[in-house]
């Protein structure tokens, strides 16, 4: 039994410089939508009351666009490096009766959820055959926003610009001569009582000239319990993109 199982172990676990055979140098891009789904709540304290993405404000899915590209290399013990941005924005009209911000709102207003961000993810590729496992770091750079505008109480925001830290993980299998894949990656991070996590699952497929389609399921969900805010919320939905690898 334990012959027949080191051959495959060690077809699986290629050492870092020959994994390196099958990729010298490769770039991977992609570009495409996605549709997310809002759901959630949030406030400023624990005395103002919940304010709900849904039931309050209409928040309820939008699309926004999404680009990345990785750069694969050969040079040993330096990471290979993934670039991605994402847009996650919508704008709806709702009616508040809650504090937020400083505000006390007690009717209609217009709001904005903004949680776009830029990652740059430096990783590993721990195996590199039919099964592909990468691992890393990602830094994610936020730039948007939680905004409440109303005619009469006037505008209140909490800015979401902050940069974290995420651990990042990425398992692939490629199907033998069909250039069919199926991906499951993510990202997370988790700190006392505030957590992120990002997760993605794929399904793609790449032409003999490095032309491809992918498509899948995103969610991310993030929890922050800090004293002048808090939420718990949840961003979900397919995604579908053009990819190309040369």
């Amino acid at each position: 039994m334990k012959k027949r199982l080191i051959p495959l172990i060690l077809g699986l676990a290629l050492p870092y410089s020959a994994a390196q055979a099958d990729t010298i140098f490769g770039v991977y891009a992609g570009g495409g939508t996605q549709n997310f789904d809002f759901t959630g709540d949030f406030e400023d304290d624990s005395t103002s009351g919940d304010i709900d993405l849904e039931d309050d404000l209409n928040l309820s899915d939008e699309s926004g666009t999404y680009v990345y590209i990785a750069i694969e290399h050969p040079i040993p013990f330096l990471p290979n490096v993934l670039l991605t941005s994402i847009e996650i924005d919508q704008s709806g009209s709702g009616t508040v009766t809650q504090t937020f911000d400083g505000v006390d709102f007690s009717g209609a207003v217009d709001s904005t959820v903004d949680l776009s961000h830029t990652d740059a993810t430096f990783y590993y590729e721990l195996l590199d055959n039919w099964v592909n496992l990468d691992l890393g770091l990602t830094i994610r750079k936020f730039d948007g926003e939680v905004k409440l505008v109303s005619a009469t109480e006037g505008t209140a925001q909490e800015d979401i610009d902050y940069t974290i830290p995420l651990l990042y993980g990425k398992a692939r299998f490629d199907l033998p001569l069909t250039g069919v894949y199926v991906s499951a990656s993510g990202n997370w991070l988790g700190a006392g009582s505030n957590s992120f996590l990002d997760s993605m699952v794929t399904v793609g497929y790449e032409s003999t000239i490095g032309l491809g389609l992918e498509a899948g399921y995103r969610n991310i969900t993030l929890s922050v319990d800090e004293s002048d805010f808090e939420a718990d919320m949840g961003f979900s939905g397919i995604f579908a993109a053009a990819t190309f690898h040369f």
